[in-house]
Order: structure tokens, then sequence, then C-alpha cells
């Protein structure tokens, strides 16, 4: 079994055509084909099953597929640190929960370059994604919201603790107050992002808002669309439908009209945790030390 007839392996099964899998990879479909073969003898297993109109994993294609992107993940990532070993090539793959790129502007700006000497590859996600991520080995770390407790079995540190705050309408009841105390917030509607890609944050801070629980089932407003979008969110608060909390830093990026965000009695931090799977790699102290070193304290 070879990384490469795994490599080929993937592309067949995520574009279920050997055609376009070989388009993919830039290679002719009758080699393609024979080096799936090859594989399925080596296994002694078939691992697709194909028609005219295209391929469907068998089962056990099923479970080599998810081998096979665990094991080139895996090799993807030996290669970087045997070339990171020489002290001149340090590279690294990083997931950035949305939203966070507001909050950690600076930090993550001083990460790639000469003065690091690091290139570092980013892509936005959820929480979710981007935990799975990390156990899958398929990204070297990531930055998230407060973990919820059964992800503590990964490595990581907090790189520093944010305020949230509420966004409210501006006609709100609460709105002219200096501060929101969450003793007011008991009958309020709070709109949420969906709780299974964020779950962490979202217990956080519904633990905070309503430490009693809820006062009613539709208390909390999630709303699909809300995902990856502070705007949809704010929106929601100006249109009347509840209020929010949000990161102050977010807030300010987004040109939304007819609202106001207030801190919170007692106040609310959230951590930013950097994750990873050990072994770590070795340009990750280097990463923790840029990302706190240019970190904006919170506001008091």
């Amino acid at each position: 079994m070879e990384l490469r007839q795994l490599r080929y392996f993937v592309a067949v099964a995520e574009e279920q055509h050997f055609g376009r899998a070989a388009r993919r990879l830039r290679i002719a479909a009758p080699s393609l084909s024979q080096q799936i073969q090859a594989l399925e003898r080596d296994l002694h297993v078939t691992l697709l099953e194909r028609s005219p109109r295209g391929v469907h994993l068998t089962p056990a294609g099923q479970l080599m597929l998810e081998h096979a992107r665990v094991l080139l993940a895996r090799a993807e990532r030996a290669r970087n640190e045997v070339r990171c070993a020489d002290g001149r090539h340090r590279h690294l793959t990083l997931h950035v929960v949305s939203g966070m790129e507001h909050v950690l502007d600076s930090p993550l700006r001083h990460l790639s370059g000469t003065a690091s000497g690091l290139q570092v590859t980013t892509a936005t996600s959820t929480d979710h994604d981007a935990i799975l991520a990390v156990r899958e080995e398929n990204i070297d770390a990531a930055i998230v919201w407060v973990r919820a407790t059964r992800d503590h079995d990964l490595a990581g540190t907090v790189l520093q603790q944010v305020p949230v705050h509420l966004a409210l309408p501006a006609g709100h009841r609460l709105a002219e107050a200096e501060a929101v105390r969450v003793d007011d917030l008991a009958t309020e509607t709070i709109v949420m992002f969906p709780r299974n890609l964020f779950l962490g944050i979202w217990d956080c801070i519904m633990g905070h808002l309503f430490p009693d629980g809820p006062s009613r089932l539709d208390q909390v407003l999630t709303q699909p669309d809300l995902i990856n979008a502070p705007e949809a969110l704010l929106r929601s608060v100006a249109a009347g439908d509840g209020v929010a909390p949000v990161v102050p830093a977010m807030a300010e990026h987004v040109p939304v009209s007819g609202i106001v965000v207030r801190p919170l009695i007692p106040p609310l931090l959230a951590p930013i945790e950097l994750i990873w799977h050990d072994p770590a790699h070795p340009a990750l102290k280097t990463v923790a030390a840029l990302l706190t070193h240019h970190a904006t304290p919170p506001a008091a």
C-alpha cells in the first residue's frame, strides 16, 4: 500500500467517478484504475462498486476512506516537521474560528513573514470543524473559543480572555444603562448561533446569562443562517428579535445600525485557546508566543 495509491483512492471516492478523479489528479484514467485495482489486491477487499454512471464505496471502502485521509494528513505533517528540523522551513496549517480575525487581527498578521520565520496557512471554520480537523490531524493547530469538557483531551493553551458584551436594539428598555445586569435578562429572548457548531462557547455564554436555565422553551432563538455571519446576528437584534451576546471587536467591524453594545454585570470573559494534537508541531511554541505577545489586553 503506497501513499500515492491512497491519494488516488481518496480522489476517486470524493469524485465518485474515475474520469473526474483522473482529471483532478492529472493522470490517465486507465492508470488510475490500475492503481486502485492494485490497492484492492493488496488489501484483499473490494473498495469500490463500479458502474457506467460512476463508483460507490463499499463498506470496506467507507472505512478505508477514513483511514486514508488520516494517513495522508499524517504523512504531510511528518514531511513538514522534517523540513522544519533544519531550522529553515517552518510551515504549519492553522484553522481560525469565524469572527476571530477581528479579535486577533494584529496577532494573526504577525504570524507569517521574515520576522517570525514562519509560513502559516490559515482557514476559517466553526469550532466544531476546527476541533475535528485537529483530532483527525488534518491541520497542525486551531484557534478556538473555550472548549467543551469532552475536548479537553486535546493539548492546548489559553491565549487570552475576551470580554463578551450584549447587543440590544437602540430602543430597548435596557439600552440607556451603562451596563446590563444579567438578572435583568431573565425574560429576554437571546439570539444565538447554533450550539452544535460552537459547543464550548455556547454553554459558557448561556451558563452566564441563565445560571438557572432559560425561563421558557423559546427563550433562545437560534437561526441556522447565523452560523458564520455576525452581521446576520446583529441585524436580527436590530429587527427586534431579541438581544445577543457579542464580542465588541466583532461588532465594531460589522456595519449594522440601530443597535447598542453594553458590558455585562457580572462581566463575562471568554477564553480563546490554541489547541493541537500531540506531538506538537515544532513551530507551535513560536506561534503561541507571537499570538500572546501581540494580543490586546481585555478592557477593564
